[in-house]
């Protein structure tokens, strides 16, 4: 299943038209986290500093507990996850 950064489905009509509301927001060493809703696994934002100087901002999908050490990827871009009743 295709999803966009705030973890709508290709098929949904917000798909990458539509952005919420932080739940979540923490730092960690210079790194901001956000995330977007209650579930165990959700989409989770980065904002940090590449070695310019320059703000990037990343999105994973994954557990909150878990937002340091997820993959992330631009902003932009979707990710595929496990439909899920698959999981």
């Amino acid at each position: 299943m295709q999803i966009d950064c705030y973890g709508f489905e290709a098929t949904s009509q917000f798909f990458k038209r539509k952005e919420l509301d932080a739940h979540l927001v923490k730092r960690v060493d210079g790194v901001l986290y956000v995330c977007f809703g209650n579930e165990e696994e959700r989409p989770i934002h980065r904002l940090d500093k590449d070695e310019h100087g320059s703000v990037r901002l990343m999105w994973a999908y994954g557990k909150w507990e878990d937002a340091e050490s997820l993959r992330y990827i631009p902003i932009n871009d979707t990710m595929e996850i496990k439909d899920p009743e698959d999981r």
